[in-house]
């Protein structure tokens, strides 16, 4: 087990404040695949999908490799504290790690929410279920994204992982969180870290 000794200062999540403009390249999207199947792994449900979708970064590629969800969310903005997050993980083809979150705020329904939530087959049925669930239909909107470098917010809380957090916040219904909570066994988020005097970037947002 990973003691806090033995991780670094780039830790996750934080608190998205005092963040500066930037002309740095924003995420782009091409999610073409399709879910292969579910896992259930240290408190996640996890979507695991066939190769084929990518994030553009630049000249730079990522593949996406699956996404989870946790409640409450995990990073908060400018102090500000939302009911669920959905992270989209990708690896490119030096293994280095880019994790894409989306912040819900209690609201209206999601529809692309409760179509993870219809596809998540009932605990100890994951290997007998295939998910249909596209990548095309949840690709992470978003009028800019915070950046920052960063850790996994699970174990083994491994550095770096490159950050972007969507500055666009969308809604969950109050029924869809207790839902997901339901789905996962409970509430799912790691406290915040300390930011140890790290940048935090606004890419792609207009300012």
């Amino acid at each position: 087990m990973t003691t806090s000794a033995e991780m670094g200062t780039g830790q996750s999540p934080i608190d998205i404040s005092d963040w500066a403009a930037s002309d740095a390249h924003a995420p782009m999207f091409d999610y073409v695949s399709n879910a292969n199947r579910v896992e259930r792994a240290q408190g996640f449900v996890i979507f695991h999908f066939d190769r084929g979708s990518q994030l553009l970064l630049g000249d730079a590629s990522y593949r996406l490799l699956q996404f989870h969800w946790h409640t409450p969310a995990e990073h908060t903005i400018e102090g500000d504290e939302f009911a669920a997050e959905v992270h989209f993980v990708h690896v490119n083809e030096d293994d280095q790690l880019l994790v894409v979150g989306t912040v819900y705020r209690l609201g209206e329904a999601d529809e692309g929410l409760e179509q993870i939530i219809a596809a998540t087959p009932p605990s100890g049925e994951e290997g007998d279920v295939v998910p249909r669930l596209s990548a095309a239909h949840h690709v992470p909107d978003s009028d800019g994204f915070f950046h920052y470098v960063g850790s996994l917010t699970a174990a083994p809380f491994s550095e770096p992982v490159q950050w972007y957090v969507a500055r666009t916040i969308r809604t969950i219904s109050q029924r869809q969180v207790e839902q997901l909570e339901m789905l996962a066994g409970g509430a799912n988020a790691r406290p915040l870290q300390d930011l140890n005097h790290r940048t935090i970037l606004c890419v792609g947002c207009a300012i």
